[in-house]
């Protein structure tokens, strides 16, 4: 089934909604609501292309200017507002609504001229709405996020997951570092009948192995050193809602014989605890590596891996998805610039064609980072090749200055050293999927060298790993 973008239409007027779907909703799901006041409940969808605000007397519900520009502005932050007025509106409504809308129409107009005005103050939206509609795609939308593959060999995997979604069985995701497999896993928690309860997520990882358990499992009081008071774990914190553990491949024999058992029974024990509790949540694990491989070796179980494998889906990674890559491309650069409040207009086609013939070691996180830097860096509202890093632009584009240059020529020598030692280090690290070994043995220096000069220019945060524990 084609997935379209959403376009939030709110208005009161049937006959306004329904002159709106007639004409657009070959292009986008059109999503109608009432009133200003329920629009926090409905969201647009997890890929909203604009809003389409009526200025109609029911929509206002009695709000006066500032409370209408205040609620505006919120809506600012879902997607760009079109005001729509009506000789019902009052003149000094439509004069509050205008500085926080891209623009203001009057609906004798016609939804041809909403339309024209749709595709003017949403360029890069529409676009990708075209993009959407000429491509074959498979997607999975949930409440607020949406994973989509332009990608042929991927769309079985997709239907099987729709319909494993739908049911209480544990999943395994395996796909390399930044593929994806977090944001795959929240949008499976939202189409399941578990959406809206809690999300969790461990990168096990990220944890000392001896912390691994307790992180799971909790503890009782007295069970260790420091162990003052009783501690529930992820199981008990997840409740009814999904848990997600990612890097398991890194559990320890008797931590992967424990998880089996809440795989099968549900059951676990506290560390330092007799008493049996049972686990509601439901279970997604990810791993990064081949865990048949892992089970030939020695370092994972087999019954684990077989019980694992039976719910199993490879995500490729993004360098076998060129389609996906400027799909991505342009949600990141439309999220992005809302984010950081820049005003885009287009993109080149040269910018795409340097983004699908890079090879991503690092994934979609790095294609992220990467169209975050362009957008910040962008100087006309057009996206093009030399906003990127040198280590994408075609060889042509490498000896040609850019317009403006890339350091202040008022800097001093000292900084400007600083300035592209730190290019060096980011456009390193990304080249090398962020590997610190890699990266410091190419760059000739120690691991600790390159950690003290990575937290001097603030690179750490750029490239640590997701939070241990985040929750919806």
């Amino acid at each position: 089934m084609m997935y379209r973008p959403s376009l939030l239409v709110i208005s009161g007027d049937r006959e306004f909604i329904s002159q709106i779907e007639s004409a657009l909703a070959w292009r986008f799901a059109v999503v109608p609501v009432a009133r200003l006041n329920e629009v926090s409940a409905v969201r647009g969808g997890p890929e909203c292309v604009a809003v389409v605000l009526h200025l109609h007397p029911l929509v206002m519900n009695g709000y006066s200017g500032t409370e209408l520009g205040k609620h505006i502005q919120q809506l600012t932050a879902l997607a760009p507002v079109v005001a729509v007025f009506d000789s019902e509106t009052h003149d000094e409504i439509a004069e509050c609504a205008q500085p926080f809308c891209r623009s203001v129409l009057d609906r004798r107009k016609g939804v041809d001229e909403l339309m024209r005005t749709l595709a003017a103050v949403s360029p890069l939206e529409w676009e990708l709405a075209d993009f959407y509609l000429h491509r074959p795609h498979a997607a999975l939308a949930g409440t607020t996020r949406c994973w989509t593959t332009f990608t042929p060999a991927v769309f079985p995997m997709v239907e099987e997951l729709r319909v494993a979604a739908a049911h209480d069985v544990t999943l395994l995701l395996i796909g390399e570092t930044g593929a994806g497999k977090t944001f795959l896993a929240r949008t499976i928690h939202e189409l399941s009948p578990r959406a809206g309860k809690r999300f969790l997520t461990v990168a096990c990882g990220a944890l000392p192995p001896d912390l691994i358990e307790s992180e799971l499992f909790g503890y009782v009081k007295g069970a260790f050193t420091g162990a003052d008071v009783d501690k529930p774990g992820k199981f008990a914190a997840a409740e009814d809602g999904t848990l997600l553990l990612d890097e398991i491949d890194v559990l320890a024999p008797d931590q992967q014989a424990k998880l089996l058992r809440v795989i099968e029974t549900g059951e676990y024990e506290p560390v330092g605890s007799n008493e049996t509790r049972i686990s509601r949540a439901r279970l997604i694990v990810a791993s990064n590596v081949d865990l048949a491989q892992l089970v030939e070796e020695g370092k994972f179980r087999r019954d684990l891996y077989y019980r694992l494998n039976m719910l199993s889906f490879f995500i490729p990674p993004l360098r076998e998805r060129p389609y996906d890559v400027e799909y991505l491309a342009r949600k990141f650069a439309i999220q992005q610039a809302r984010s950081l409040g820049i005003a885009l207009r287009g993109i080149e086609p040269s910018f795409l064609a340097a983004l699908r013939n890079y090879s991503w070691p690092g994934n979609v996180r790095e294609l992220e980072n990467i169209i975050r830097r362009a957008v910040l860096y962008c100087r006309d509202g057009v996206l093009r090749v030399n906003d990127l890093p040198s280590m994408l632009r075609p060889q042509s584009f490498h000896d040609v200055p850019p317009t403006v240059p890339d350091i202040p020529v008022k800097w001093t020598l000292e900084k400007r050293l600083e300035e592209a030692e730190r290019q060096i280090l980011e456009e390193t690290l990304r080249r090398h999927g962020y590997r610190r070994i890699e990266t410091a043995r190419e760059l000739g220096i120690s691991r600790i060298t390159l950690y003290h000069k990575m937290k001097k220019y603030g690179l750490l945060r750029r490239v640590s790993e997701e939070p241990v524990i985040t929750a919806d």
